[in-house]
């Protein structure tokens, strides 16, 4: 099986192609499938051998009562259900935006009768905000690339772009197509992904989205072990702040998110699996002069220059809400950011304090740079677990660094253990 992926992750199947398998699995004989999608009998037919060609599967067992799916017609039916499910979604918000156009599921777009090409030209456009740059990037003319959002525009009746004096810019719906689009193509990623699998091999690639908290210990423990066992795996990380990662889940760009977990509203398409809850400490350079004390009460660093993590994180209001029970200010002039680096940089050059968990000091402290002060942070436990995306399923490749994560986390828990035990001195202030 040999199937090109172009550079916008973009493999080269035929949807209609996809969408006769889903038919064909559901109506499990041909001629109904036909009759369904409004097509010949004999087009379904062709549709279905040349997809097992391209596959190098065969998909269905044929006899003279229907066509049964074989394992891996299961597989590429769910994955181009998963796919088809993406594009009706922005069918729906697109009837939201057109509301007296014609219904969204005759549009090629929405109905997977669309060219894969199309598509991909129109994910290119929109990743490089540039006709030239986006044609350069598939291989392709300036004006195919033209061609084809125009011939997108014609169909829905509105713009996808607007022009701007460097290029382009997505429109309010372009920028919502987008997400359901390459979702979709993440979905047939996966669904070749899944097919090896099904032969007893694990390959494949995964990206995962990692925030402050796991990128010292928890991840790389994680990935070490999975390519340990799987040194096929391709694995990519990508780092950022909770939102852009939020972003590039829901798009397909990034297969799960791992760090500290936030809140989501009732209904959301993302959901949480929490792996264990950790705790806040209060970090220094090795030989900082306070290392020397047994005990230290919180209200002793109050004027000690803070290094804290970036505002409106879930330690930053951890923090907060720790300083208003104990009737503290906030610090002034804190230096705010979520770069360890930089937070190693700023503690072991100064008498700087920061907050932060001891695990995100492990190898720092067990190379005697960096170390956790004998002060205790009251309630400051927060959850750390993964964030996904409900209606989509892992890849093979994003199940097993899934289930690394999880022994990972087992192990951390069997860790976390305070390297002290004392209680602070202050009172809490009592609420009113």
């Amino acid at each position: 099986m040999m199937i090109c992926i172009s550079k916008n992750d973009v493999p080269d199947l035929s949807l209609r192609q996809l969408k006769a398998v889903v038919y064909v699995n559901k109506c499990k004989n041909v001629t109904k499938a036909a009759n369904e999608l409004n097509r010949s009998q004999t087009a379904i037919t062709k549709a279905i051998n040349d997809l097992e060609l391209r596959l190098n599967r065969q998909l269905f067992d044929r006899s003279s009562t229907g066509m049964m799916p074989t394992v891996y017609g299961k597989a590429v039916a769910k994955r181009a259900q998963l796919a088809l499910d993406e594009l009706q979604k922005a069918g729906v918000v697109y009837a939201s935006f057109m509301k007296d156009s014609r219904p969204y599921h005759v549009i090629p777009i929405f109905s997977m009768d669309v060219s894969y090409k199309r598509l991909a030209a129109f994910i290119a456009l929109f990743e490089k905000k540039n006709f030239q740059c986006a044609a350069d990037s598939l291989g392709n003319t300036k004006a195919s690339i033209y061609s084809s959002v125009r011939q997108m525009e014609e169909w829905l009746g509105l713009k996808l772009f607007e022009t701007e004096p460097d290029g382009v810019s997505p429109t309010a719906f372009g920028k919502i197509l987008a997400m359901h689009v390459k979702m979709a193509f993440a979905e047939i990623r996966r669904c070749l992904e899944d097919l090896v699998s099904i032969d007893g091999v694990t390959q494949g690639s995964v990206n995962i989205g990692t925030l402050p908290y796991t990128r010292t210990y928890i991840t790389p423990k994680a990935i070490n072990q999975v390519l340990l066992e799987h040194p096929e795996l391709d694995v990519t990380t990508q780092e950022g702040s909770y939102g852009v990662m939020e972003a590039a889940l829901r798009s397909g760009d990034i297969d799960f998110i791992v760090g500290a977990v936030r809140e989501h509203e009732p209904g959301s398409d993302i959901t949480t699996e929490i792996l264990f809850e950790d705790k806040l400490a209060v970090i220094a350079r090795a030989d900082h002069p306070l290392m020397l004390q047994k005990q230290i009460n919180l209200q002793l660093l109050q004027g000690l220059p803070w290094v804290l993590p970036a505002k409106g994180s879930p330690a930053w209001h951890l923090f907060n809400e720790t300083l208003e029970s104990y009737n503290m200010i906030h610090p002034e002039h804190a230096i705010h950011t979520s770069s360890l680096s930089m937070v190693r940089g700023l503690l072991i050059d100064s008498d700087r304090v920061a907050l932060l968990s001891e695990h995100q000091i492990y190898y720092e402290k067990k190379c005697g740079l960096l170390d956790v002060l004998p002060v205790e942070l009251p309630d400051t436990y927060r959850p750390i677990g993964v964030t996904l995306r409900k209606a989509s399923q892992p890849s093979p490749a994003a199940k097993l660094c899934l289930d690394q994560l999880r022994i990972v986390a087992e192990q951390v828990k069997q860790l976390a253990k305070p390297s002290y035990n004392i209680q602070s001195s202050i009172p809490r202030k009592i609420p009113a």
